[in-house]
């Protein structure tokens, strides 16, 4: 059977969006490029989190996901696992992120994951004491966020800024279920502890 016809109901599906990774990348193998876009608007987010966390600015992080995306979908063929795209793409960001961030020589901590923090209300009719004590909420959240440990940084981002799936999480980044899910609880426990300690609310 060619891989045209196993594709064949996806390629025909106009619910591209709920198709697993891996009918996505057979479905972008037999020439779907619409099934990769889906598979882009998947990771991209979480990519820009990975990325931004190495090269420490957006503008660089959207360079780096630019180019690992166009260096997976060249390499696509090369995919052994299917299952295990999320990983693989994962790989690829970071190894681009600390090639680009090696060559560039340069660390921007000031513009460190202000994109990502676009989950808030529109604050545009808003009374301006109230906009002023938003933004002084969310620059604690971002404040407090940085001086986790990576490895809870991660979690926490991956999940409430780039709205991935606990399992998604774990398959990009290679762990089990159950780590991730702890790692989460940790991270939101040590991100509410330092929010009160210094004066802010913790609801996340």
């Amino acid at each position: 059977m060619s891989i045209a016809e196993v594709c064949e109901p996806i390629l025909q599906s106009q619910e591209l969006t709920d198709a697993s990774d891996a009918e996505l990348v057979v479905a972008a193998l037999a020439g779907n490029t619409q099934a990769f876009d889906v598979l882009v608007n998947r990771y991209r987010r979480a990519m820009l989190t990975v990325a931004q966390q190495i090269v420490r600015n957006h503008a660089d992080a959207e360079d780096v996901v630019q180019d690992a995306f166009l260096r997976s979908f060249e390499a696509l063929p090369q995919l052994t696992d299917l299952n295990r795209f999320g990983a693989w793409l994962h790989s690829i960001t970071r190894n681009r992120a600390l090639r680009y961030h090696k060559n560039i020589s340069r660390y921007q901590p000031e513009e460190d994951v202000e994109v990502h923090l676009n989950r808030y209300a529109d604050t545009s009719k808003s009374d301006p004491a109230h906009i002023v004590e938003q933004e002084l909420t969310q620059q604690g959240i971002r404040d407090a966020i940085q001086d986790l440990p990576d490895d809870y940084q991660v979690v926490i981002e991956l999940y409430y800024w780039a709205e991935m799936p606990q399992k998604r999480i774990a398959e990009f980044l290679s762990l089990p279920l159950t780590t991730v899910k702890w790692r989460l609880h940790k991270a939101k426990d040590l991100l509410k502890s330092l929010l009160e300690k210094r004066g802010y609310g913790a609801d996340i």
